[in-house]
């Protein structure tokens, strides 16, 4: 989930300027690193993204390798016995003989020379990364609907959020925000006990723009949005610092859906078969890291242009914000002036101080946005990657569609200010 903040800056213009340009390739040479590693425990790759065989069960192009955290971890379903599992590369194998409870590491090594440490874990106590757990399909209770699609009406808040009215096990009506950048169902620990009633029977570790740690879980409980109701959901408690929401509703209550989020008429669509993507919606370059969805982007700025994965974050109330590695990496800040400071607070509670600018130009697919308002952090947390985010300040200025089925998300510009 993206980062909330408190902005000391001087005022700048939220006024997007978003012009449509054919879509560019952009060419990245071969340039393979040199390793001293023990070729025994390396999987090489020239691609970040990497396929697994888990047993009987094939997840292909599903793991995109993390080089800048500690260490990159593959859970796999509970299991007996002794099985196989393969990861493979475009170029290269690594496979393993594995039992349950036992860790097994390796590295993978980009042809850039960075380097990913990666570990299988078979804890039977920790969720899967992939999987039957990670499923969470919603029914419809109204028995008159016979309709292919099912409509979530919605709200922009003050802070720029999708808020959307629901109920935990009968509760009030509670405010909740679609996340995209959630994998999973999110209470504020401040209503438990109050505005609602669940079980806490367990804890998980949390990784967010703050950092990690150990978050409360409860089992088995019920979500409604309207007429859909989804059984059996594990929901995760977290101490936010003063919300602006009672909860989170993360991307996989839809998996295998088609969605569609039309901020002129503040509705979601969910499309439960497949449906023909108009004309005028473009397609994202998209993948799943970490279990959220990302687009490819570029900063452009004096004539050069340095191409990242950023992440698809509606439940970022910010515009854009780049990770200090991705700023060490290209020198971006040394092109700009900073136009203010923040504050900034994650889901875990940390805080950091972030400086602002005002990008020239954002590249997403044949998308061109001037004047973007990009913030970058002081640090980067250890232990989590992936912190360059597009926030719903910018994103609620296209109308979406969001193939979960496909992991394929296509934007068309509105006239949303």
């Amino acid at each position: 989930m993206g980062c909330s903040s408190r902005d000391n800056s001087q005022s700048v213009s939220e006024q997007f300027i978003i012009n449509t340009t054919p879509g560019k390739e952009i060419i990245h040479e071969d340039n393979w690193a040199t390793s001293e590693l023990d070729d025994s425990l390396i999987l090489k790759s020239k691609s970040p993204v990497i396929s697994i065989q888990d047993g009987d069960n094939s997840y292909k192009d599903s793991w995109t390798i993390s080089p800048y955290i500690e260490l990159d971890e593959y859970v796999v379903e509970k299991f007996k016995g002794e099985k196989t599992i393969l990861f493979y590369s475009d170029i290269d194998t690594i496979s393993f003989s594995i039992k349950p409870n036992k860790n097994y590491d390796f590295d993978i090594l980009l042809n850039n020379g960075e380097k990913a440490k990666t570990r299988i874990s078979t804890d039977s106590k920790k969720q899967p990364s992939f999987g039957k757990e990670n499923a969470n399909t919603y029914r419809n209770n109204n028995l008159k609907s016979t309709s292919l699609s099912d409509t979530i009406p919605f709200k922009i808040g003050k802070d720029h959020r999708i808020h959307i009215e629901g109920k935990i096990n009968n509760s009030t009506k509670l405010d909740f925000i679609f996340d995209t950048g959630a994998n999973t169902t999110i209470i504020a620990s401040t209503i438990v006990g109050n505005k609602v009633n669940i079980l806490i029977d367990g804890e998980t570790m949390n990784k967010g723009a703050g950092g990690k740690n150990k978050t409360p879980i409860s089992s088995l409980n019920k979500l409604e949005v309207g007429h859909l109701v989804w059984d059996s959901v594990k929901i995760v408690s977290i101490n936010y610092q003063d919300p602006t929401f009672d909860g989170v509703i993360g991307w996989t209550s839809f998996k295998n859906k088609i969605l569609e989020i039309d901020y002129n008429n503040d509705v979601i669509i969910i499309h439960n078969k497949s449906i023909e993507i108009p004309s005028d919606y473009k397609k994202m370059e998209t993948k799943m890291i970490i279990g959220l969805p990302f687009i490819k982007g570029s900063v452009v700025m004096n004539n050069k242009e340095f191409v990242g994965w950023f992440e698809f974050d509606t439940g970022s109330n910010g515009s854009f914000a780049i990770s200090q590695n991705f700023d060490k990496k290209h020198g971006i800040s040394n092109e700009m002036e900073i136009t203010g400071t923040s504050v900034a607070s994650g889901s875990s509670g940390a805080k950091w101080t972030i400086n602002n600018y005002l990008l020239p130009k954002l590249r997403l697919g044949e998308f061109e946005i001037l004047r973007v308002p990009v913030s970058i952090r002081s640090e980067d947390p250890k232990g989590v990657g992936y912190l360059d985010i597009l926030g719903n300040n910018l994103l609620k200025r296209f109308n979406t569609i969001i193939d979960f089925k496909e992991n394929i998300i296509y934007l068309k510009p509105n006239d949303l200010k």
